[in-house]
């Protein structure tokens, strides 16, 4: 009789594994997540956290995230499996695997329709061999100029591509923004009552092969 009590006992005071959610990290000099899956129940929620140059972008369309900034989070309503990635590195990927609240597994995804189901032979053979494109965008023309509060980086952009600006301060990076841009030249303004100072500004393109550009450089003093 003592051991059943003892086991009660151990069930009742044991936390749940989803009593959290869960946290995903990747350090500085990590190209993976660790750890790259998690399962959690509907209703809880994912933290991604990190160091360095990585992001946090969904990859199926059952949802959304695309966040550049330390710590990123998404609490999840429904079950599913939701993949994610990093865009700065290839294979950088991950899946969260929610289920309903009793903890069952999520349905498997419905088949496509027929009319978008694939068959042999539905289309001729292609006449011309496109080639891979192996360029990374290209940046140019990048000025940067103080705004109260902030700074207007404008810069010239050979392709789509999401561009990013740093602002650093001592060698670190103490603001970050970005937004995808049509090729053509374009300005990002980024404001925040917390810059003031002198700031080097790196700014760089991705395109959406992982590609990216030069790094350029700037200096700007915001007061």
């Amino acid at each position: 009789m003592r051991w059943l009590l003892a086991i009660v006992a151990t069930l009742a005071c044991a936390p749940s594994a989803y009593a959290q959610g869960a946290t995903i990290q990747a350090g500085d000099a990590d190209v993976t997540w660790t750890p790259p899956n998690v399962t959690v129940k509907a209703g809880e929620t994912v933290n991604w956290t990190w160091t360095g140059t990585h992001n946090v972008q969904s990859v199926s369309g059952n949802w959304t995230i695309d966040d550049y900034e330390s710590p990123a989070q998404q609490t999840f309503a429904s079950a599913g499996e939701f993949g994610f990635k990093c865009i700065f590195h290839p294979g950088m990927e991950g899946k969260v695997t929610v289920t309903d609240a009793t903890g069952a597994p999520p349905p498997p995804p419905a088949p496509p329709p027929p009319s978008e189901q694939w068959w042999q032979n539905d289309q001729r053979a292609p006449t011309v061999v496109e080639l891979a494109r192996d360029l990374p965008p290209r940046l140019s023309r990048v000025r940067a100029a103080a705004l109260p509060d902030g700074a207007r980086v404008r810069f010239r952009l050979s392709e789509r591509a999401r561009v990013v600006v740093r602002f650093k301060l001592g060698g670190l990076a103490v603001k970050t923004a970005s937004r995808r841009f049509r090729a053509g030249s374009h300005d990002l303004t980024v404001r925040d009552r917390r810059l003031s100072g002198r700031y080097r500004i790196d700014i760089f393109a991705r395109d959406a092969a992982g590609q990216r550009s030069v790094v350029r450089h700037d200096r700007v003093t915001i007061r």
